[in-house]
């Protein structure tokens, strides 16, 4: 990592997504800046992998999604497993023959039309159905739980992936714990508390938090989001996942900053870990400001 922390993560072993490359912040002595690497990173363990923003950010939507559909961290490993091996974790907008998306889904063998599959929501929801139609998947191995929903003509490249997709799985549903996600980023451009609240709701099972926003510090509106009660039935592990998540897509949001319980992380100095908790009940994520 480019940034101390708040906890020993042990050992690292540094992994990266087709096409990324693991870097660190670069102290330029001269001028006194600081060269930020703009990746990000899940911890478990003595593993860590490496990757972009944006397929963090993709990651943190099919992680969290499945919990829509009444399915685990073990369903989250085998998409993102999947993912990896399709594309590379990008949605991306040509493939073998016709295959599109994040996942490589064709639309000639009715997974839905060309602008369907290359919705991260709608690509998302089709690939853990036809998981939940697999007779008992949660038995087999990640690569085979793959191969039985996408017929690849490589059935075990799924395997490559797993280690990379159950830490960016559990560390995502909270199951690694808080601080499992850290992303090494610039000052933010402005953002937008309404997208922020938005793409929580959209993320999450419908009725999973209340949003308020608490006020405005150092140029950025803070957000304080509550589990709902009865809606989750571990709030501290949801509010762990969000705080994760919250990192994860602080690129897309123009997040500046996020809390819970006693970790923090500010995107230009990483995570810390605080004195006492802080005083809400909740995460509290804050947003970069447009300039007056």
């Amino acid at each position: 990592m480019a940034r101390s922390r708040g906890w020993t993560a042990g050992v690292v072993i540094v992994a990266t997504t087709a096409g990324a490359v693991a870097g660190t912040a670069i102290f330029v002595t001269m001028h006194k800046t600081i060269v930020h690497s703009g990746l990000c990173t899940a911890t478990v363990g003595q593993e860590a992998f490496t990757t972009t923003t944006d397929r963090s950010n993709l990651a943190a939507l099919i992680a969290v999604r499945a919990s829509t559909y009444d399915l685990g961290t073990d369903a989250a490993t085998v998409a993102l497993a999947t993912a990896i091996q399709e594309s590379g974790l990008r949605n991306l907008a040509y493939g073998d023959r016709d295959s599109l998306g994040i996942f490589q889904q064709r639309p000639s063998q009715g997974w839905g039309t060309k602008e369907q599959v290359q919705d991260a929501y709608y690509s998302t929801r089709k690939f853990y159905l036809a998981l939940k139609k697999v007779a008992d998947w949660q038995d087999l191995r990640v690569t085979e739980a793959a191969q039985a929903v996408q017929r690849s003509g490589f059935p075990e490249a799924y395997a490559y992936h797993e280690a990379e997709a159950r830490a960016w799985a559990t560390a995502l549903r909270g199951d690694a714990g808080p601080g499992a996600v850290d992303c090494d980023l610039d000052a933010a451009a402005p953002g937008s508390t309404d997208a922020l609240v938005k793409r929580v709701k959209k993320d999450y099972p419908d009725g999973t938090w209340d949003a308020t926003v608490i006020g405005t510090v150092d140029g950025s509106s803070e957000v304080l989001f509550t589990p709902v009660k009865g809606a989750v039935a571990d709030p501290g592990l949801a509010q762990v996942s969000l705080a994760n998540w919250a990192v994860a897509t602080a690129d897309e949001l123009s997040i500046s900053a996020v809390r819970e319980g006693t970790e923090s992380w500010v995107r230009t100095h990483g995570l810390a870990t605080l004195d006492a908790p802080i005083a809400e009940n909740g995460v509290v994520i804050s947003v970069t400001n447009p300039a007056e």
